[in-house]
């Protein structure tokens, strides 16, 4: 006897019952078949890696089962036949599998992710008071704008007064270079 590892995807909208029917359909396959199911893991739905059949996140199941090498191709066209299974894979162990391990694999692996989502939520709030930030930074930004075109209205007044006395020191300078060339002609 081999032990083997089948790791499968169902569709995420199977949950519960119908979850469960298909699980049992593959241990009563195995076992009806010479084989002996050590393990059934639910890992819950999962995004996947990439799209499969259009669908984003899976259900994953893993079942942990001892059997002769002719039950694989069969379990494996039984899969391939089911609609609503998304994906599987099954790979030869090397010993009997160990629960004890797995189980304490399992235990550390759910203490890590209830780690990131307590960091997850602290990264929420944080955004949570940059968009606050963010939501007050266009007011101030406005009150600026608008002191700023005050004074470049303030200073283009004041230019324009310049400009104006500019203007009437040239008028006066080109008439006086009028006259010169008007008396030169009368020469």
């Amino acid at each position: 006897m081999r032990y083997y590892e089948n790791l499968f995807i169902v569709e995420p909208g199977i949950e519960g019952d119908s979850l469960g029917a298909i699980k049992d359909e593959y241990t009563t396959f195995i076992s009806e078949n010479g084989g002996r199911v050590y393990n059934v893991d639910d890992w819950g739905k999962r995004r996947l890696a990439y799209r499969i059949e259009k669908q984003k996140y899976g259900t994953y199941v893993v079942i942990q089962f001892g059997a002769d090498g002719s039950l694989i191709r069969e379990l494996e066209d039984a899969q391939r036949l089911n609609d609503a299974v998304l994906s599987s894979m099954i790979i030869r162990l090397n010993s009997e599998p160990d629960l004890s391990e797995k189980r304490q694999r399992m235990e550390e692996e759910a203490a890590d992710d209830e780690d990131e989502d307590e960091e997850y939520e602290g990264d929420e709030e944080e955004e949570q008071d940059e968009a606050e930030e963010t939501a007050r930074e266009p007011e101030e930004a406005d009150d600026e704008e608008d002191e700023a075109e005050e004074a470049e209205e303030a200073d283009d007044e004041a230019d324009d007064g310049e400009d104006e006395d500019k203007d009437e020191d040239e008028d006066e300078e080109g008439d006086e270079d009028d006259d010169e060339d008007e008396d030169e002609d009368k020469e």
